[in-house]
């Protein structure tokens, strides 16, 4: 179970583009503050489906330096029996102008013994990220990463794709994204896979967009299949479920309740 935590928010949060054009998006602000969704994460091993944690995402707006900016915060935890073999808190926060640029960044993770903490300060005069970082197996260090138009952190990602103009995508088509997380800058693939009515236990039957996502080939994923991601065919855009393959088992997560939405939810 080590890493679920992680690696189900990285999915159910986040995907997008380094040196390519930023994805188009729309006018129509998926989201407003208040809102409050609830994910609940699972294991699957040899078809045996275990739910073992629970996440949150929730929005709102503050002051940061003068401005009103939206805070996002995405928080993730095992559910309190596996506490006993693998306790593992997971916190994501992210600040971002009201168009969706990125101004700071924070991470704060526990997983069993291993800890890990981030802070990202964007410099969109220098065109930098100014991150400090550290972990359990590593030192304190501050560096200075690459930024573009297109890169974001694990929170800011899944709104600014919420934002995702559906009016131009393409069966087929595929995007690359960017992302900041600890030392480095990462970029994966979304691609548009078509609409679907997907099942979610417990809300019932969602209209949605499917998206393929790429994984990188290490230590927990095997590199051979995407994940596979479900976002509501409105225009809320939230992450509905979300299945991401690991070299033993399967990571899932699903959406288990939701509030403060700005639009309604496109349920069948």
């Amino acid at each position: 179970m080590k890493k679920i935590i992680a690696i189900s928010v990285a999915f159910a949060l986040g995907i997008a583009a380094s040196h390519a054009q930023c994805i188009p998006t729309s006018r129509i602000l998926p989201y407003q503050p208040g809102e409050n969704i609830q994910y609940v994460l699972s294991y699957n091993w040899l078809g045996v489906v275990t739910d073992v944690a629970t996440a949150s995402m929730q929005l709102d707006t503050v002051k940061y330096n003068g401005q009103t900016v939206y805070h996002a915060r995405t928080k993730a935890r095992t559910k309190p029996f596996f506490d006993a073999f693998f306790k593992a808190r997971e916190d994501f926060q992210s600040w971002f102008t009201l168009d969706g640029k990125p101004l700071k960044y924070t991470r704060n993770t526990r997983e069993g013994s291993y800890t890990a903490t981030n802070l990202y300060v964007y410099n969109w005069t220098r065109k930098v990220i100014n991150a400090t970082w550290q972990t359990s197996k590593h030192a304190k260090e501050t560096l200075e990463l690459p930024l573009t138009d297109c890169t974001y952190d694990m929170p800011s990602i899944i709104y600014f794709l919420r934002r995702l103009d559906t009016s131009s995508l393409q069966a087929g088509k595929t995007y690359k994204i960017t992302y900041g997380i600890d030392e480095a800058v990462y970029t994966v693939t979304l691609t548009y896979k078509g609409k679907e009515t997907k099942k979610v236990r417990g809300v019932g039957k969602i209209n949605c967009l499917r998206f393929g996502c790429s994984v990188v080939a290490g230590e927990m994923f095997s590199g051979n299949e995407d994940a596979q991601l479900w976002v509501s065919d409105d225009n809320n855009h939230i992450p509905v479920y979300f299945m991401a393959p690991l070299k033993v088992g399967a990571v899932a997560g699903r959406l288990s309740s939701y509030s403060g939405l700005s639009h309604e939810l496109a349920k069948k």
